[in-house]
Protein backbone atom coordinates (compact mmCIF):
# COMPACT_ATOMS: atom_id res chain seq x y z
CA UNK A 1 0.00 0.00 0.00
CA UNK A 2 0.89 3.82 -0.55
CA UNK A 3 0.25 4.80 2.56
CA UNK A 4 3.79 6.55 3.86
CA UNK A 5 4.06 7.92 0.47
CA UNK A 6 0.58 9.61 0.45
CA UNK A 7 0.71 11.02 3.77
CA UNK A 8 4.63 11.78 3.46
CA UNK A 9 3.36 13.75 0.07
CA UNK A 10 0.22 15.44 1.79
CA UNK A 11 -2.48 13.66 0.17
CA UNK A 12 -2.00 15.71 -3.02
CA UNK A 13 -3.34 13.57 -6.23
CA UNK A 14 -5.41 11.08 -3.99
CA UNK A 15 -8.99 11.03 -4.65
CA UNK A 16 -11.07 11.02 -1.84
CA UNK A 17 -8.54 11.33 0.45
CA UNK A 18 -10.37 12.03 3.47
CA UNK A 19 -11.64 8.52 3.09
CA UNK A 20 -8.40 7.08 3.18
CA UNK A 21 -6.92 9.01 5.94
CA UNK A 22 -10.31 8.11 8.02
CA UNK A 23 -9.22 4.18 6.94
CA UNK A 24 -5.75 4.44 7.54
CA UNK A 25 -6.20 5.79 11.11
CA UNK A 26 -8.78 2.79 12.09
CA UNK A 27 -6.03 0.08 10.88
CA UNK A 28 -3.05 1.79 12.68
CA UNK A 29 -5.30 1.10 15.22
CA UNK A 30 -6.15 -2.30 15.02
CA UNK A 31 -4.50 -4.85 17.47
CA UNK A 32 -5.46 -7.68 15.15
CA UNK A 33 -3.57 -7.99 11.87
CA UNK A 34 -4.58 -6.86 8.49
CA UNK A 35 -4.22 -7.77 5.23
CA UNK A 36 -5.36 -7.08 1.68
CA UNK A 37 -5.44 -8.87 -1.23
CA UNK A 38 -5.53 -7.35 -4.54
CA UNK A 39 -7.98 -8.42 -7.03
CA UNK A 40 -7.89 -7.64 -10.80
CA UNK A 41 -11.39 -4.97 -11.44
CA UNK A 42 -13.87 -5.64 -14.08
CA UNK A 43 -12.86 -9.87 -14.51
CA UNK A 44 -16.22 -10.65 -13.34
CA UNK A 45 -15.24 -11.55 -9.43
CA UNK A 46 -18.38 -11.30 -7.57
CA UNK A 47 -17.44 -9.69 -5.13
CA UNK A 48 -15.60 -6.86 -6.76
CA UNK A 49 -18.00 -6.31 -9.38
CA UNK A 50 -20.88 -6.19 -6.83
CA UNK A 51 -18.55 -3.40 -5.30
CA UNK A 52 -18.58 -2.10 -8.06
CA UNK A 53 -22.54 -1.57 -8.58
CA UNK A 54 -22.71 -0.47 -5.22
CA UNK A 55 -20.14 2.11 -5.71
CA UNK A 56 -21.88 3.44 -8.41
CA UNK A 57 -25.52 3.33 -6.97
CA UNK A 58 -24.12 5.28 -3.98
CA UNK A 59 -22.32 8.03 -6.15
CA UNK A 60 -25.73 8.48 -8.44
CA UNK A 61 -27.60 9.06 -4.88
CA UNK A 62 -29.44 12.10 -4.75
CA UNK A 63 -28.51 12.44 -1.19
CA UNK A 64 -25.30 10.66 0.36
CA UNK A 65 -25.00 9.11 3.05
CA UNK A 66 -23.09 10.72 5.93
CA UNK A 67 -19.90 8.80 6.95
CA UNK A 68 -18.01 9.65 9.51
CA UNK A 69 -14.98 11.13 8.45
CA UNK A 70 -13.36 12.20 11.40
CA UNK A 71 -9.24 11.66 12.48
CA UNK A 72 -7.81 13.24 15.97
CA UNK A 73 -5.40 15.86 15.10
CA UNK A 74 -2.50 14.02 16.48
CA UNK A 75 -2.55 11.40 13.20
CA UNK A 76 -4.29 13.92 10.33
CA UNK A 77 -0.91 15.72 9.24
CA UNK A 78 -1.30 18.10 7.22
CA UNK A 79 1.00 19.66 4.21
CA UNK A 80 3.80 17.09 2.56
CA UNK A 81 6.98 16.94 3.59
CA UNK A 82 9.61 18.88 2.52
CA UNK A 83 12.28 16.46 1.39
CA UNK A 84 9.69 14.44 -0.46
CA UNK A 85 7.23 16.82 -2.33
CA UNK A 86 8.68 17.90 -6.15
CA UNK A 87 7.42 21.39 -8.29
CA UNK A 88 5.26 19.13 -9.64
CA UNK A 89 3.23 17.59 -6.64
CA UNK A 90 3.56 21.18 -4.93
CA UNK A 91 1.92 23.02 -8.38
CA UNK A 92 -1.20 20.05 -8.51
CA UNK A 93 -1.67 20.75 -4.80
CA UNK A 94 -2.14 24.17 -5.45
CA UNK A 95 -4.24 23.49 -7.81
CA UNK A 96 -6.68 21.13 -6.13
CA UNK A 97 -7.18 23.90 -3.36
CA UNK A 98 -8.46 26.46 -5.74
CA UNK A 99 -12.05 26.10 -6.25
CA UNK A 100 -13.37 25.05 -9.37
CA UNK A 101 -15.98 28.15 -10.72
CA UNK A 102 -19.04 26.15 -10.77
CA UNK A 103 -20.28 26.36 -15.35
CA UNK A 104 -24.08 26.09 -15.00
CA UNK A 105 -23.89 25.26 -18.94
CA UNK A 106 -21.81 22.30 -18.43
CA UNK A 107 -23.70 21.49 -15.76
CA UNK A 108 -27.16 21.44 -17.84
CA UNK A 109 -24.97 19.37 -20.66
CA UNK A 110 -23.89 16.60 -18.26
CA UNK A 111 -27.44 16.47 -17.17
CA UNK A 112 -28.36 15.86 -20.60
CA UNK A 113 -25.91 13.39 -21.19
CA UNK A 114 -26.83 11.87 -18.38
CA UNK A 115 -30.94 11.19 -19.62
CA UNK A 116 -29.85 10.29 -22.72
CA UNK A 117 -27.44 7.25 -21.54
CA UNK A 118 -29.73 6.65 -18.69
CA UNK A 119 -32.54 6.30 -21.34
CA UNK A 120 -30.62 4.00 -23.88
CA UNK A 121 -28.20 1.82 -22.01
CA UNK A 122 -30.57 2.10 -18.48
CA UNK A 123 -27.59 2.94 -16.93
CA UNK A 124 -26.38 6.45 -14.56
CA UNK A 125 -23.10 7.29 -15.31
CA UNK A 126 -21.02 9.78 -12.60
CA UNK A 127 -19.73 12.67 -14.12
CA UNK A 128 -16.54 11.62 -13.75
CA UNK A 129 -17.22 8.88 -15.70
CA UNK A 130 -19.03 11.45 -18.46
CA UNK A 131 -16.25 13.19 -18.85
CA UNK A 132 -13.86 10.58 -19.03
CA UNK A 133 -15.40 9.58 -22.05
CA UNK A 134 -15.86 12.30 -24.01
CA UNK A 135 -11.68 12.66 -23.81
CA UNK A 136 -11.88 10.19 -25.80
CA UNK A 137 -12.63 9.54 -29.53
CA UNK A 138 -15.44 6.63 -29.14
CA UNK A 139 -17.64 6.69 -26.59
CA UNK A 140 -17.40 3.81 -24.06
CA UNK A 141 -19.46 3.51 -21.46
CA UNK A 142 -19.68 0.60 -18.81
CA UNK A 143 -23.29 -1.30 -19.60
Amino acid sequence: MNLRKWEDHGWIGIKNAPHFKRAAYLLKHRTATTSFQWVKGHNGDEGNEGSDALAKEGANKEIPDMLELKVPKEYNLQGAKLATITQVLAYKGIQERTPVPIRPQAEINLQMAREAITTHLNTLETDAAIWQSLRKKTLHLRV
